[in-house]
């Protein structure tokens, strides 16, 4: 674990917040993050956000269903297998918005953060107010500013980077 933090720190995601925070963040960026099908090639986060969703939706009930025929085949003997497999499938979705909360914490990279000021650009030159983000800005401003160009900007802004 230690590793691991380590490694975040060096590539500039400080992790200062215990886990709960973590997922409520996660969570939010997947409402925040505009589900457009032309993202899907410059960024994951639709994938992660929709599986992430159907896991919340679709896996406890089947974490439920499968304990329930294992222990009926097994018997209690494999009791603390049922429970631990339980578990991980009830957690899967956790995982996903944990992974979404972490990346809207994380700077965004050169290339990104260079995409990001052409698109403030534009969203300025056509009259729309924008908060000032301060620099080089993160994943969470980039789905804030990408939501608010979907809704105010013409379809065609996206194309040039596609």
């Amino acid at each position: 674990m230690l590793s691991f933090s380590r490694s975040l720190t060096k590539l500039g995601v400080v992790m200062q917040y215990p886990l709960y925070t973590t997922l409520r963040a996660g969570r939010e960026y997947s409402k925040q993050w505009p589900a457009k099908a032309e993202l899907n090639g410059l960024f994951v986060e639709n994938k992660v956000i929709l599986l992430t969703s159907v896991a919340w939706r679709y896996l406890p009930a089947l974490a439920l269903v499968c304990a329930a025929v294992q222990l009926s085949y097994l018997g209690l003997a494999h009791l603390p297998q049922i429970i631990t497999m339980l578990v991980f499938l009830a957690a899967l979705p956790l995982q996903g918005w944990y992974w979404l909360g972490v990346r809207s914490a994380t700077p965004l990279p050169p290339s990104i953060a260079a995409w990001y000021q052409h698109i403030s650009q534009q969203m300025q030159q056509h009259g729309i107010q924008l908060a000032p983000v301060s620099q080089p800005g993160s994943y969470k401003d980039l789905a804030l500013l990408l939501q608010k160009a979907y809704q105010q900007l013409d379809k065609t802004f996206i194309k040039q980077w596609l």
